[in-house]
């Protein structure tokens, strides 16, 4: 593997398994006994507020001072966090630095698939990267499970010096590479060089006003807001699950256990995203397809944790690329992509701390079969 690879690809699976490492334990990172679902549900979702608040921003920054220093930014911030989870045991601790962790993972994403997208290999890369965010997603949840008997924290800790040793292969001559042959997509119907630094020295607040614009016009007049809607939704429910099993199951799943059921998620969601992507089905069908699934392992939660993650993250999978195919129908660009990735992170961080507000009058069957009924309703959202 070549060492602009190498840096790249080591910082996405070391920040995804950082990510997911806390999962199996966020009841003890909650304060255990004098803590409670809301708490846990705030340190779950810290994270992913934090990176729907830092997409689009650091999107547009990548646009003006260049990716890489996002994208280093992105990893420094990541490390920090970590470092500071570790050695901290108050929960309102953890959960500023799970939204510092969330904003670093905003800021490293837009960066990494606008570097990505230039490379003359960059569809096989692009599908390199993505295995590789999957397999960190399910390599946190399951050594987090397996190591939780070693010490609550083993897995966070390595994921962190894993995420280290990555920023420093960032900020080396292998990171310095990811900024060779470095154009600006946004510009890229600019007539000269000039006109390219012009637009990117020009001030910021003008700029973000033409996104808004941009945002409110593809939201409001095409289907864009609908697919927006489900995505938020697929990702919000199977979100609010994922966030409160480990309190739901503590008395018939171990540690290990939970660990497994949730990596199978994920890499169910690597299975069923390569075969959505070969198969000849259009992209109505293959979000019909996810959303059934999807729904059917939150029912199956209560019964068969195994299978129930399994279908989720399958159904997660197939949906998110039935939706990407249809929101390059609306737009192709990479702004409408990111808008379309805060739909994603929308339904991930809102979703748990929505869904917190019922369980203790409801209980946790009663709103994971709700928001499973939730999430059929969009089985009749009629898209073009």
């Amino acid at each position: 593997m070549n060492p602009k690879k190498l840096a790249l690809y080591s910082s996405v699976f070391a920040l995804q398994g950082l990510s997911n490492s806390v999962i199996p334990v966020l009841p003890e990172l909650a304060g255990g006994d004098n803590g409670g679902s809301a708490v846990s549900t705030l340190i779950f979702s810290g994270y992913f507020m934090g990176a729907l608040l830092a997409l689009v921003p650091f999107g547009i920054l990548a646009d003006r001072v260049g990716n890489l220093k996002v994208l280093r930014f992105g990893m420094l911030l990541t490390v920090l966090s970590g470092f500071f989870i570790i050695f901290s045991d108050s929960p309102l601790i953890i959960g500023i630095f799970r939204f510092l962790e969330g904003v670093g993972c905003g800021a490293f994403f837009p960066a990494a698939f606008s570097i990505i997208a230039e490379w003359k290999d960059s569809q096989q890369s692009l599908g390199e990267f993505n295995f590789l965010l999957n397999a960190g997603l399910a390599a946190g949840v399951f050594f987090s499970g397996m190591l939780a008997g070693i010490g609550i924290k083993t897995a966070i800790i390595s994921f962190t010096f894993l995420a280290g040793v990555s920023c420093i292969l960032l900020l080396s001559k292998a990171g310095k590479l990811l900024a060779h042959n470095n154009r600006q997509q946004k510009f890229a119907l600019a007539e000269s060089e000039n006109l390219v630094m012009k637009q990117q020295n020009a001030p910021l607040l003008p700029e973000l006003k033409s996104y808004l614009e941009k945002a409110s016009e593809t939201l409001f007049k095409t289907d864009f807001g609908k697919i927006w809607g489900i995505a938020v939704l697929v990702y919000g429910t199977t979100g609010l699950l994922t966030a409160n099993y480990a309190d739901y199951s503590a008395g018939f799943l171990t540690k290990p256990e939970l660990g497994l059921a949730i990596s199978t998620s994920y890499a169910a969601a690597m299975l069923s995203s390569l075969l959505a992507g070969r198969a000849a089905i259009n992209s109505k069908n293959i979000i019909k397809i996810g959303i059934i699934l999807a729904s059917a392992g939150i029912l199956l939660s209560v019964k068969l944790p195994l299978l129930a993650f399994f279908l989720m993250g399958a159904g997660g999978g197939a949906a998110v690329v039935g939706l990407i195919m249809a929101v390059s129908r609306v737009s192709s660009s990479g702004f409408a992509m990111g808008l379309f990735n805060t739909g994603i992170y929308a339904g991930l961080g809102l979703g748990p701390v929505f869904g917190s507000f019922f369980l203790e009058p409801f209980g946790y069957e009663t709103v994971f079969l709700g928001s499973a009924f939730i999430l059929l309703a969009m089985l009749f959202v009629e898209l073009e």
